[in-house]
């Protein structure tokens, strides 16, 4: 066999993380790099938004004795400013973060949302209580820092009634995508799209419940967490 062609069987071979996407126009069709979640096997692009993704993981639940696949996720975020604060974690670096989540299943949005709201309600109680026990300079407890606290709490809780509200209905059939981005330098701190239906968020304790649900101390997918941990550290 000719040395080119050699050559060229061997460059194909080493393809099997490319997923190659067609076009319909007469063009070229184009190679897309894909991040694959090793449970689900679903495979995201590898950015999304101008954002690098930092890796893949599922969510599963127990279900008797049986580990049933929900979803599997990625997270993208911002690669230069990922980078330059990368010493601050994904939970406290002020970029922003986009995290793409396909469905592995057939589940009822009444479900989904359910299970946001058991993952987000004691974080927002913690962020709150946190908030009102904040001292000042001198060690004292300061009743307009509770005050705000208080008003804090009451709106991030209306927001996330607004977000069961948007999921109820809804049926959320296998391969449908569920994207959530942060923004928090914007105005809107971050927005829900589920199957094209936009949620946006005011509250900053929501955003920050939301991100901890994906990228703090106990996840919901303590594989996917330390997934993107890792290619933060990679960038």
């Amino acid at each position: 066999m000719p040395a080119h062609a050699l050559a060229s069987r061997t460059a194909i071979a080493r393809t099997t993380a490319v997923t190659r996407v067609s076009t319909t126009s007469r063009r070229a069709s184009v190679c897309v790099r894909a991040v694959v979640d090793p449970v689900t096997k679903i495979s995201f692009p590898d950015t999304e938004r101008g954002q690098v993704c930092l890796g893949a993981g599922a969510r599963t639940k127990r279900v008797a004795i049986l580990d049933v696949k929900v979803y599997a996720l990625a997270l993208y975020v911002d690669g230069d400013k990922a980078k330059s604060a990368k010493a601050l974690g994904l939970l406290k670096g002020a970029y922003d973060k986009t995290l793409r989540i396909t469905l592995a299943r057939d589940v009822d949005g009444k479900d989904f949302a359910s299970a946001l709201d058991e993952a987000l309600a004691p974080r927002l109680r913690e962020i709150a209580t946190n908030m009102a026990t904040k001292e000042d300079e001198n060690g004292d407890f300061m009743a307009t820092t509770a005050e705000a606290a208080e008003k804090a709490e009451e709106k991030a809780n209306d927001e996330l009634e607004a977000l069961s509200d948007a999921f109820s209905g809804i049926k959320l059939k296998s391969g449908t995508n569920v994207i959530i981005t942060w923004t928090p330098n914007a105005s809107k701190k971050a927005s829900i799209d589920i199957a094209g239906d936009v949620v946006e968020f005011e509250s900053e304790e929501l955003a920050l419940a939301l991100l901890d649900t994906y990228v703090g101390d106990a996840p919901v997918s303590p594989g996917a967490r330390d997934a993107f941990n890792k290619g933060l550290s990679a960038l």
